[in-house]
């Protein structure tokens, strides 16, 4: 009975050590669908599957002894050590033997299923050789430590193999092996020492749920390898483009623009089904607290109170948070994220022996992103040469690695790598990081002088919240329209056309590259009082109208220069009409004239009889009598001859003004 007894608490025992394992990867099958082969699936399980056994293989026959004393010691330095450097050799030789079209997500998925696979094994194993109480608390909370763990490893290799420096290779080489040899061993030191430590396995487990949490939906958001590869790009510099829309809807944000999209950082998506399992997962660990003893003794172990409380109502409540947060963290949060305090840098660019002058948010020690108006042939040598208020760069060498021109997405700029970098840079850049952290510290507590930090990075070209090209002759809006937006143009000319109350058509002025136009009727409230038609092709900035009110609230040079612009704009407009009312008032005095001559001379023809001239009037003889010119006449006659065609009197006198 005794032999019986004990094979059914084996069976019992590794029944509950396989139980956590469907439970985890139904938590993530979400994720898992991204590569919904279930062979697929089976094949990084059973990698894992083998890492264990080959590890406990090795344990057995090439394990040191080592005089390790402490839990410290033997958490760190026994099996943590061993199993996160195979799981890490595994997971890189799996990385690199993965075809060009990687995505992180799917190394991530790949790394946690391989991990799930050791847990599997692992917790066999220990079910069937280790007789401590102890071994409850591990069978359940070890492979969430694996499967996630695992993760971590995963994500780090990918960004490894993404990386285009060997710098941010090593880096995130050592995070990835680094980061989960720290927790889990922790784990095992907390584990190994007992007593209320124990305690502190729910809370290092939740820190790991909620950093996977951020992993699976930021790895949602990154390239594919293959394309980057494609463009010849690094993940560091995809990452200076990203930042771009980032770092503008947060300008436009801190200005208080109504045209922006709020994405949440977390989303709450809780189905019935899954809210049933939480309460009764919470159920079952409440009831478990009373009764943990009786299911202890089952399996023929006297478990402590800790591991009681651990087992029976710390592990079900993980559980339960572990499926509440699964999801809970939305993908889009990092498409349409905000990076706080850009400063705006002027940058001087000499390429091809042209001078090119322009701005960008943000520089890195390898690369920045230049928001450039004509696009940048990539494989274009650049000297870059950037200027913050009150220090500068050196002239630092780079290439064009990309250039974007794209209406749809409203990014439009060039992407630059550092290829020779003086030692004078970095004493620029830690300058310029100084400086960066300092006004956003000023701004961000409101410290005093905090409203002169706006000037930064409320300007022109960042508060514009879209480009847009527009062809020769296009009429921008027309006189008497209701003004919504303003304009600033990138580049290209923009006639400004008055149309009068007689119907003539006066050109105001041509403004270029640099000049806001279409302010005066959102500034007034007024209608729009001229059209706007594009001379040449243009690259116009456009935005609405509270982002021109914040502009003028938080830029004073802005605000200068704009009113500037209304007394010279205004100034001009004034000689143009008074030019052009003065052309019109001798156009009008020059047909009066004419008329004049006219009415003389039909009154002369008037006057005497076509009979009583044989031949018609004597032509050079009237024109001596009225001092008209001999031709005049001429001409008056012969329209006048033929008025008999059926010409209508309007078109005749028509013609003789325009004669005349």
């Amino acid at each position: 009975m005794r032999d019986v007894a004990n094979v059914l608490s084996l069976t019992l025992i590794v029944i509950l050590a396989l139980a956590p394992v469907p439970v985890i990867y139904l938590f993530y099958y979400r994720y898992f669908l991204v590569k919904p082969s279930y062979l697929y699936h089976l094949e990084y399980f059973v990698y894992g599957a083998i890492l264990a056994l080959l590890l406990l293989l090795a344990g057995q026959y090439f394990a040191p002894d080592l005089p390790l004393h402490g839990a410290a010691a033997r958490g760190f330095l026994s099996a943590s050590l061993v199993e996160k450097a195979g799981a890490f050799a595994m997971i890189a030789l799996l990385t690199y033997r993965t075809p060009p079209l990687l995505m992180v997500l799917n190394m991530v998925i790949s790394a946690m299923l391989l991990g799930l696979g050791f847990a599997t094994v692992e917790n066999v194993m220990y079910a069937i050789s280790i007789r401590e109480p102890v071994i409850f608390v591990r069978l359940f909370s070890s492979v969430p430590l694996h499967v996630l763990t695992c993760g971590i490893i995963g994500y780090g290799l990918a960004l490894m193999r993404f990386s285009g420096s060997w710098g941010n290779r090593v880096r995130h080489a050592l995070g990835a092996f680094m980061v989960p040899y720290l927790f889990h061993g922790t784990y095992d030191t907390l584990l190994i020492g007992g007593g209320t430590g124990t305690y502190w396995i729910a809370p290092l487990l939740v820190v790991l749920i909620a950093g996977m949490e951020y992993i699976l939906a930021k790895s949602q958001t990154l390239p594919l390898l293959d394309g980057l590869q494609k463009h010849r790009i690094s993940i560091e510099e995809w990452t200076t483009v990203q930042r771009e829309p980032q770092y503008e809807r947060w300008i436009l944000r801190s200005m208080g623009s109504k045209n922006r999209e709020y994405v949440p950082l977390f989303r709450l998506r809780l189905g019935a089904v899954r809210a049933s399992v939480i309460v009764v997962l919470l159920i079952v660990a409440a009831g478990f607290l009373a009764g943990g003893d009786f299911v202890a003794g089952v399996f023929r172990y006297q478990l402590r109170g800790e591991e009681t409380v651990m087992l029976f109502t710390l592990l079900p409540a993980l559980y339960s948070l572990n499926l509440f947060t699964v999801g809970v963290m939305n993908p889009k949060y990092f498409q349409n994220s905000l990076i706080r305090i850009p400063i705006i840098i002027d940058v001087d660019i000499e390429a091809s022996d042209t001078l090119i002058k322009t701005t960008a948010y943000h520089v890195t020690a390898g690369n920045c992103y230049l928001k450039t108006v004509d696009p940048i042939e990539p494989g274009t040598p650049l000297s870059l040469t950037f200027v913050c208020p009150h220090f500068s760069s050196p002239p630092v060498r780079g290439v064009a690695v990309w250039d974007s021109r794209d209406d749809r997405k409203q990014l439009s700029g060039t992407l630059a790598r550092f290829t020779g970098r003086p030692w004078r840079y970095w004493l620029f850049l830690a300058r310029y990081g100084l400086y960066r952290v300092s006004r956003g510290l000023f701004f961000t507590l409101r410290l005093p002088g905090f409203g002169n930090i706006r000037r930064l990075f409320v300007r022109p070209v960042s508060v514009m919240q879209k480009e847009w090209r527009f062809s020769a002759g296009y009429t921008l809006f027309n006189q008497g329209e209701e003004g919504t937006v303003f304009y600033l143009i990138r580049k290209g000319e923009v006639d400004i056309i008055k149309t009068l109350d007689t119907g003539e058509t006066v050109l105001l002025t041509t403004l270029g590259e640099g000049d806001i136009f279409g302010e005066l009727a959102i500034v007034g409230g007024q209608p729009r009082l001229a059209a706007a038609v594009c001379r040449t092709d243009c690259l116009l900035a456009v935005a609405e109208a509270d982002n021109l009110d914040a502009l003028i609230e938080s830029n004073p040079v802005f605000t200068q220069r704009l009113i500037k612009n209304f007394a010279n704009r205004l100034n001009s407009s004034e000689q143009t009409m008074l030019r052009s009312m003065a052309d019109i008032g001798g156009a009008f005095r020059a047909r009066e004239e004419k008329l004049s001559v006219l009415c003389r001379v039909l009154a002369a023809l008037a006057l005497q009889s076509r009979d009583t001239v044989p031949g018609g009037p004597d032509i050079e003889a009237l024109a001596a009598r009225l001092n008209v010119e001999k031709g005049i006449v001429n001409e008056i006659v012969t329209l006048l001859a033929g008025a008999g065609d059926g010409s209508s009197a309007e078109r005749i006198i028509n013609q003789l003004i325009e004669k005349l």
